[in-house]
């Protein structure tokens, strides 16, 4: 049925139109879902097989380099191609390893086919196949191999692999080769036949090859390996537990050998294990991994499972029954610390199956061909070859054909289609092929759900394209294109969104947990699950706070870092003190600041971390190292964590100067504030949420016609930042660089100096992640710094009122809010402030968002929302005085409460107009003084200065007091020239209604004089 299936399918491909487009989309098309940097399935491991679809390569360059170039190349060539490939590969690769033995075996029956549903997912003999000798004998030539290889960089090791045959010198045959041969023969191959006897490729029969009529030559199948790779991993510093990639290999089966390690953990062995993704939807938590493994043990499964080795204490399941249902739980923590202290070594082997042939015919004639290729063979090979090609549908297509089992088919022809739809707002593509695009991406991933239910990377993606699909529906509709009725197809969508999301965040969840995969995709699709939730409009705390929550733990464990540890016994702390401002007689904690002669970072670490980073600088050639977007001309960063990755020791000394010096000054300083009324510290363990090495070179940024290199004023992510210098001030050093520093914006409403700098390299500055500041403009030479965003762990015993959650909720919830539509947004800003009231930034965002409404709705709802944006930004005026921008607002709020309640006809409802006038000129007068402060310090905030007088002069003109009118409208000419922005469009409307407005006041002003002149 296949044999006649191609070609008609194949006629149809043929027309399909030839494009080009990225693989793998990088674009997300729904803005609730970030741009995605995950593994796609396109990584295709193929251990040991240089030799990969080399005839198919070879086939399509001849074809390309001939006369008919503009023909297809034949997918009779194509699967002949692979064929050849296969055939080679499994008779060559891994000569030195014994081939099963020639197996006669049956026909397929109806009763076998029906069983091909039930086939087990894994085979794990309870004896191990290996010797003890062999297994130690195997274990320390690839570790002398891996020492050989690393040479000088010996502490520097993540995953390695090894062919086997490296292992093996010339003419060699060692007691571990005799040994594993045995195995092969006795277990190995048996198990497979037993474990899948009806397995299309165990089974003899009629080919169905679409090349030259030779289904009669081919006979038994024998079973070969094509790949045997030793791989190590863990035992430093920050190690992963798996010690190989998570992905499938090739061929069609896998073999996992244990070879294990000599390491214990806190009296537990250490011992190799299996994370097998199809486990992954099982209820019972402990069966995602096979094992522990003994060493010497083997476990086969299908090479289409994406599997990964790991390493485990020998107590793993007592400590996952004692584990709470936390990504960061007992269970994974004690995983990690085994990673971390042993290097754990496996052996992999990759299976296939060959026909066994004949060399020739019946009449003598000698047969040219080869053997079939396994029908997954072919539609993986064919999958692989897809990538480099434009027509990748026709291939894919082709491969789904071969082999309907196979999930990853139809996962990549859904990525196909993502990637045609091509970019949103790119007007040459049509609405509807793009929707025509858009539904076949979701055939084709809902096909790949039902085939692999367990596979994250499907559900995120239907997610994706489902978002993509609301969005285009919403477009058409108001294009005229289509009658919908919007809302409820944005509920139906949404909630298919959520689904989908909650399925990926699930299974990826179990990942992360077992140190399989890394945090990234977890955080995303967390993310755009809280997003999600708030778009249909599920405020209710339990439903978004689940995410939110999870989204932040996410954040917690994101660093490789130590943790704090409050077992560590100190011998001293570093000296601090406060940094205060005095606002109004009143006394307030800005920053605190080392002091004395124990620095956070010795004089040798900083050597050491600096090289480190001049080191990836280089490496990198100007390409960016940061995953943070506030990137200018002049700004270098790299995370600490990557540059702790390939490097042990610096890993060490950065956990040993948190553990020790950083986390013990942070608790005390900020319990010290508690005592005065500020908040407590987390009770969980202090982590860190990120950290950077930054690099600010004032000469480039001045070179680009910046004022300097610099950062503008923000907040951080996390709790607490710890700003800790590199090296010197010119002010100290010569040599040093001139300008720079923190700028903190609290410090503005006093006298004194806004910008601050530690004391010395080595010494810190740290203030609370909400504090806003900046990188003030360094303008010569290099600052080096780095800053350490700490958060906090799940305490022991999770409390819902924890600070941790409250900060990291309300930071969380105001980021997405912005990603919303306004009657969604608002909401989500509410709900951000009851959860953390002190944060001054929510009221801000809420008090503009809520004056950002339709000012010519008389409704009562309307007018309740602009007395609440006035409320909600005087209270962000209260919580940060020195915001300008909060100040600015409030002013600007004022004047449209004034405006909208006389037009409106609720003018007695205002304050006195003695009142509202001391009101708004505070208000835009405190912001005035503040941003000049800001300017003065090359951190200004960007807010329109010249509005604020001339929202002055019109609202003075409104209480007739056209004298200071006329005043503050003069300032406005003044206040544009400054900031450059004479030669603007916008700027020359607001001149000329000015003039209008000056003339009328002075007019005005006129009449009053005179009148008061008929009077005396």
């Amino acid at each position: 049925s296949v044999a006649l299936l191609i070609p008609v399918a194949l006629w149809g491909l043929q027309l399909a139109p030839r494009y080009t487009s990225s693989f793998a989309p990088v674009k997300q098309f729904d803005g609730s879902l970030r741009t995605r940097a995950r593994t796609y399935p396109g990584r295709f491991s193929n251990y040991g097989r240089p030799g990969k679809i080399s005839s198919l390569r070879a086939s399509v360059d001849e074809s390309t380099t001939s006369e008919s170039s503009q023909k297809e190349i034949s997918y009779s060539a194509i699967l002949g191609a692979i064929d050849k490939d296969h055939y080679d590969e499994a008779t060559q690769l891994c000569s030195y390893l014994e081939t099963e033995a020639t197996s006669s075996t049956h026909e397929r029956s109806e009763r076998a086919k029906q069983l091909d549903s039930r086939r087990d997912t894994y085979h794990l003999p309870d004896t191990p196949v290996l010797s003890g000798d062999a297994v130690q004998a195997l274990r320390l030539a690839a570790q002398s191999y891996f020492e050989m290889k690393r040479g000088n960089n010996n502490d520097v090791r993540g995953i390695e692999r090894v062919d086997l045959g490296e292992l093996l010198a010339p003419g060699e045959d060692p007691a571990w080769k005799r040994n594993l041969n045995d195995a092969l023969t006795q277990n190995v191959y048996p198990s497979v036949r037993s474990g899948w006897p009806h397995h299309d490729a165990l089974i003899d029969g009629q080919s169905t090859s679409t090349h030259s009529n030779q289904s009669d030559l081919h006979g038994s199948s024998s079973t070969d390996i094509t790949s045997a790779s030793v791989f190590a991993g863990g035992g430093h510093p920050g190690a992963k537990p798996a010690a190989t990639t998570f992905e499938r290999d090739a061929g069609l089966f896998v073999v996992h050998i244990d070879l294990g390690n000599e390491d214990k953990i806190d009296g537990h062995s250490v011992m190799g294990a299996l994370f097998l993704e199809s486990l992954v939807g099982n209820a019972i938590k402990k069966s995602m991994i096979v094992g522990p493994l003994s060493p010497g043990q083997m476990v086969v499964h299908r090479s289409m499972e994406r599997t990964a080795a790991i390493s485990v204490p020998s107590n793993i399941h007592l400590l996952e029954r004692e584990s709470v249902p936390h990504v960061d739980s007992l269970w994974r923590t004690h995983i990690l610390k085994a990673a971390e202290s042993s290097r754990h070594y496996s052996l992999r082997l990759v299976l296939t199956t060959t026909k066994i042939i004949r060399t020739e015919a019946a009449d003598g004639t000698p047969i040219a061909d080869f053997p079939e290729a396994p029908s997954e063979e072919r539609s993986y090979r064919l999958r692989s070859y897809a990538r480099f090609h434009d027509d990748r549908v026709r291939y894919l297509t082709l491969a789904g054909i071969l082999d309907v089992n196979d999930y990853e088919n139809q996962l990549w022809l859904g990525f196909d289609y993502i990637a045609r739809m091509g970019n949103p707002d790119d007007n040459q593509f049509d609405l509807r092929q793009r929707l025509s695009d858009i539904n076949k991406a979701i055939f084709h991933l809902e096909k790949a759900v039902m085939l692999c239910p367990t596979d994250a990377r499907i559900h995120f993606q239907l997610a994706t394209v489902i978002g993509a699909k609301i969005e285009l529906e919403k477009q058409m509709v108001m294009d005229g294109n289509e009658q919908i009725e919007v809302a409820e197809l944005e509920a139906t969508g949404l909630n298919q969104v959520a689904k989908a999301l909650e399925c990926s965040a699930q299974l990826e969840s179990a990942a992360v947990e077992l140190g399989v995969n890394g945090i990234q995709d977890l955080t995303i699709c967390l993310n755009a699950l809280a997003q999600n939730h708030c778009r249909m409009g599920n405020f209710d705390k339990a439903a978004v706070f689940t995410f939110i929550d999870q989204w932040a733990e996410c954040g917690s464990i994101r660093s490789a870092l130590a943790v704090e540890d409050s077992r560590i016994q100190l011998r001293r702390m570093s000296r601090h003190e406060w940094i205060t401002v005095d606002n109004e007689g009143k006394r307030q904690n800005v920053a605190v600041r080392t002091v004395g002669g124990m620095p956070l970072f010795d004089p040798e670490d900083i050597d050491f971390l600096r090289s480190a980073a001049d080191e990836r600088f280089a490496l990198a050639a100007g390409i960016q190292t940061s995953r943070y977007t506030m990137q200018y001309e002049g700004n270098s960063e790299v995370h600490l964590d990557d540059l702790c990755a390939g490097d042990p020791f610096l890993k060490a000394r950065m956990d040993m100067i948190l553990q020790e010096r950083v986390y013990p000054l942070v608790r005390a300083a900020f319990s010290e504030e508690a005592g005065s009324g500020g908040d407590e510290p987390p009770m969980g363990p202090l982590c860190v949420y990120d950290s950077i090495f930054v690099r600010y070179n004032g000469d480039t940024a001045k070179a680009a016609g910046r004022l300097g290199a610099s950062q503008p004023l923000h907040q951080d992510g996390g709790i607490y930042s710890v700003n800790i210098a590199l090296n010197a001030h010119q002010d100290d050093d010569d040599k040093g660089f001139t300008g720079g520093g923190t700028f903190l914006e609290a410090l503005t409403v006093g006298n004194g100096d806004h910008v601050q700098r530690p004391i010395a390299p080595g010494h810190a500055i740290i203030h609370k992640t909400t504090q806003r500041h900046a990188g003030a403009p360094t303008t010569s030479g290099v600052r080096d710094i780095l800053v350490i965003f700490l958060t906090a762990r799940r305490p022991e015993m999770a409390n819902n009122d924890e600070i941790t959650w409250g900060i990291e909720r309300a930071m969380r919830l105001q980021s997405i809010g912005k990603e919303l539509q306004r009657d969604k947004l608002i909401p989500s800003l509410r709900l951000a402030r009851q959860n953390d009231p002190t944060n001054s930034e929510v009221p801000y965002w809420l008090g503009v968002h809520l004056i950002q409404g339709d000012m010519n709705d008389p409704s009562d709802e309307r007018w309740e929302e602009i007395c609440e944006g006035v409320e909600s930004l005087s209270m962000s005026t209260l919580l940060n005085p020195a915001d300008a921008r909060a100040h600015y607002h409030l002013g600007m709020a004022l004047s449209a409460r004034h405006k909208y309640a006389m037009r409106t006809k609720r003018a007695h409802l205002l304050p006195s107009a003695k009142e509202a006038a001391e009101s708004l000129i505070k208000a835009f007068e405190t912001a005035i003084s503040l941003e000049g402060k800001c300017v003065q310090a090359g951190c200004e905030n960007g807010i329109n200065l010249a509005a604020a007088f001339l929202a002055l002069g019109d609202f003075m003109g409104r209480l007739k007091n056209f004298d200071k009118a006329i005043y503050y409208l003069n300032q406005v000419e003044d206040t544009l020239g400054q900031a450059g922005d004479m030669d603007k469009t916008w700027a020359h409307a607001m001149l000329q209604e000015v003039n209008s407005m000056l003339d009328y006041c002075k007019d005005e002003s006129a009449k009053k004089n005179e009148a008061s002149l008929v009077i005396r």
